[in-house]
């Protein structure tokens, strides 16, 4: 194909998912995590205010009721992302709470789409194939739980797209080691860990792999001081973009880690249909969610690529003049070294296994080496039936993701039985299907104002934001059970409502099904 083509080709591509992102990222709901990581933008800017300019600050901040800095909990997280949607949320004069998030979930898609970019750019290094890129950018879209998280999940969403992007330049300076590239990934990495804190792996790996290549080829000495120059501006830029390390930079990271390692959390994880705490999972908790929620293809296919990686250190053949191998090492690195490290350090998981999301594209780098092995195969008979079934998965794949839109975040493959998985682990955990239903009520409903009762351990003050204020104003939150209109649920720890024979004064008003499981179920009072 020649190069204007495959040019069109990747131009296409690219701006129909940003196309496609850009009309549906209205149709996600607000989860329970997104009101406090807004607050936590505003903390950092009411920091940076009292510092730089106190009467502007105190002009903007009006009579908001923003934590100091300092007695915030939350001041263990990175404001990478969150900061400047606050100043972008300030500039624009956004009042209304529904716009609030409409603006950073649609941040948290765009963010997400130049990762996908740079991940085109990483595996056309890698492979020198645009084929193969575009296939590996189309595994990493075409994800369901990664896809739906880019438009909500402004944490571990956002993590990965910058993880990849600084793994991007970590591999430009593996292949070539010089002061600009050192500065580039330091830059990038920086902002990683600023992001969340696990990123100070993104360095040591990178460090360890161009170690290993500068010992094989005879270099060390040579390469020694621009090695070192990365732990100097990778300290540096993670001091600058993070303002809670200002004041006292060491002991403030070192406090952030500890907490990050064990955050201090009281939830539970409904897990093969156990409730286990978040500080007391088992260490296959995190392989196990891989596992069950990870296209089959993919895993497969992972499998395979990891085994052509590392069968040459077993056969001793590896080529250290190949830059590939080292290329190869740093992703078996990015990928095993935070399983290793949560396990080590028992860290505090909860939610399915969304705080080791950005091990993914890893994940879907070793299946695209996977993908080159059989597209090189000289069989053609094989290289057609390999052909057709990835095609036909893909396929399936993204039916999936259209039918069941914008629910993707609740998707488990073939692995898991499908029947009565509500009560095996946690569906709608951060309540974003409560919009859908609503929006229903509302459509539904001739009150004026509709009384409600959540049966569901969220805080349905959180998705209410979903909807514009006079929405909003429809819904009466009442405490007694018997006094709602409607009963709602999620199914997220809930109460035992059958015990208390609720059902003999309401009916089913409207559920929603994803694999013919309710993740959202209305109750309407019987008249």
């Amino acid at each position: 194909m020649q190069y204007n083509n495959k040019k069109k080709l990747i131009i296409i591509f690219f701006l129909s998912f940003f196309l496609i992102g850009s009309i549906i990222f209205k149709d996600y709901g607000v989860s329970s995590d997104e009101y406090s990581s807004r607050i936590k933008g505003f903390v950092t800017l009411n920091y940076l205010g009292e510092k730089i300019s106190p009467d502007l600050n105190k002009k903007y901040k009006k009579d908001k009721n923003i934590p100091d800095i300092q007695n915030y909990k939350q001041k263990i997280y990175g404001v990478v992302f969150e900061a400047p949607a606050s100043f972008l949320e300030i500039i624009f004069d956004i009042k209304d709470k529904k716009n609030q998030f409409l603006l950073r979930h649609y941040l948290s898609f765009i963010v997400f789409f130049i990762g996908t970019i740079y991940f085109f750019k990483l595996l056309l290094i890698r492979f020198d194939s645009f084929k193969l890129s575009i296939l590996g950018t189309s595994f990493l879209i075409l994800s369901p739980r990664i896809f739906a998280n880019s438009f909500y999940n402004n944490k571990d969403l956002v993590f990965l797209s910058f993880f990849i992007i600084a793994s991007f330049y970590a591999i430009k300076f593996i292949k070539e080691q010089n002061l600009k590239n050192s500065l580039k990934f330091s830059i990038f990495s920086a902002l990683t860990i600023d992001i969340r804190i696990l990123g100070i792996l993104l360095p040591l790996v990178t460090l360890a792999i161009s170690f290993i290549k500068n010992f094989f080829q005879k270099k060390l000495k040579e390469k020694l001081n621009l090695n070192i120059s990365i732990i100097f501006f990778v300290v540096i830029f993670t001091i600058i973009f993070w303002p809670y390390l200002w004041e006292s930079p060491f002991k403030n990271f070192i406090f952030a880690f500890k907490g990050m390692a064990n955050f201090n959390i009281d939830t539970s994880n409904l897990f093969f249909g156990d409730y286990i705490k978040g500080k007391n999972v088992k260490w296959f908790y995190v392989p196990a969610w891989i596992t069950i929620t990870t296209p089959i293809i993919y895993l497969l296919l992972f499998l395979i690529g990891l085994i052509i990686s590392l069968k040459p250190i077993f056969n001793n053949k590896y080529n250290y003049k190949n830059d590939n191998i080292f290329i190869d090492l740093f992703f078996i690195g990015c990928f095993f070294s935070p399983l290793i490290a949560v396990i080590i350090f028992n860290s505090t998981l909860y939610n399915g296994w969304r705080q080791l999301y950005f091990i993914y594209p890893s994940l879907i780098y070793f299946s695209i080496i996977s993908c080159n092995y059989f597209f090189n195969l000289k069989n053609k008979k094989l290289f057609q039936i390999f052909s057709l079934i990835l095609f036909l998965n893909l396929i399936s794949i993204g039916f999936w993701m259209f039918k069941n839109h914008p629910h993707q975040y609740v998707f488990f493959n073939n692995f898991i039985p499908k029947k009565n998985i509500h009560k095996k682990f946690d569906l709608d955990y951060w309540g974003l299907s409560y919009k859908h239903n609503f929006q229903l009520i509302l459509k539904n409903e001739k009150k004026d104002k509709i009384k409600i009762y959540n049966l569901s351990d969220n805080k349905i003050f959180y998705h209410l934001f979903a909807l514009n204020q006079k929405s909003r104003d429809r819904f009466v939150l009442v405490d007694n059970i018997f006094d709602a209109d409607y009963l709602i649920t999620n199914f997220f720890l809930d109460q035992e409502y059958s015990t208390i024979n609720i059902l003999d004064k309401y009916e089913v008003f409207n559920e929603i099904l994803v694999d013919n499981n309710s993740i959202n179920t209305v109750y309407k009072k019987i008249n």
